[in-house]
């Protein structure tokens, strides 16, 4: 997996052809990240240390991104903008969240081309007093034919409820399938009882759950995924 260290307060960053990154930030970072034409690139990054974030992703025609998030710092301030430029492209966004204190985000995804498609996942859990706040931004302009966008905003909340999801969706084409989807609450009681049913104690039920809610995207990265699962250990024995 090849490695992109941001250092500087404004890092422009072409990539292309068949890889794999994984961003690692330093303080605080801002980047442009250009996608060229008929690349398949996927983009990770795990964040331990509290940071204010700020990406801007340019994508260019026939190509497929994936772009993988894992944050777990005390606080989190992370601004991302998608912009699909090209036809026929591509683009997964998948955040996932643990918050013990406040984890925000903006997410903001421009389709500009016809043919396009994008899918934002957020998947969030707090613990104790931790809050997540989410405002995730679709837009389709007038003349971006069959495109596709969906968005999937969940959060589970281990104790008290503070947090908070916007989704919102600003359309201009009729030729086009949109969605959208959010989710505060706990996790459900019937699933519970079953994996208690089954031998599992609550507190391994939910450490289950937990790991499915929150990795779901990250088994790919081989060399990471045992990392994280030992970072949920941490919170949810």
């Amino acid at each position: 997996m090849n490695k992109i260290v941001l250092e500087d307060s404004l890092n422009e960053i072409n990539l292309g052809n068949e890889s794999k990154y994984i961003i690692i930030p330093k303080d605080n970072a801002s980047a442009k990240f250009n996608i060229l034409d008929n690349s398949n690139t996927n983009i990770v990054q795990i964040n331990k240390d509290s940071i204010n974030i700020k990406y801007d992703f340019k994508v260019l025609n026939n190509s497929n991104v994936c772009i993988d998030i894992f944050d777990y710092a005390r606080s989190i301030n992370s601004k991302i903008n998608i912009y699909i430029d090209g036809e026929n492209s591509n683009v997964t966004l998948n955040i996932s969240s643990i918050s013990e204190y406040e984890n925000e985000y903006e997410i903001n995804v421009y389709h500009n081309n016809k043919n396009t498609i994008s899918n934002t996942v957020v998947h969030g859990v707090t613990n104790k007093n931790g809050k997540i706040l989410v405002t995730n931004n679709g837009y389709i302009k007038k003349g971006c034919i069959k495109s596709k966008l969906s968005q999937d905003n969940k959060i589970i909340t281990m104790d008290e409820n503070n947090s908070k999801i916007q989704p919102n969706l600003y359309i201009d084409e009729y030729d086009i399938e949109a969605s959208h989807g959010a989710y505060i609450g706990k996790f459900d009681f019937d699933t519970i009882f079953y994996l208690e049913s089954r031998g599992l104690s609550e507190k391994e039920s939910y450490n289950l759950l937990i790991k499915g809610f929150l990795l779901g995207n990250f088994y790919k990265y081989e060399s990471l995924s045992e990392d994280l699962i030992d970072i949920i250990n941490k919170y949810w024995r």
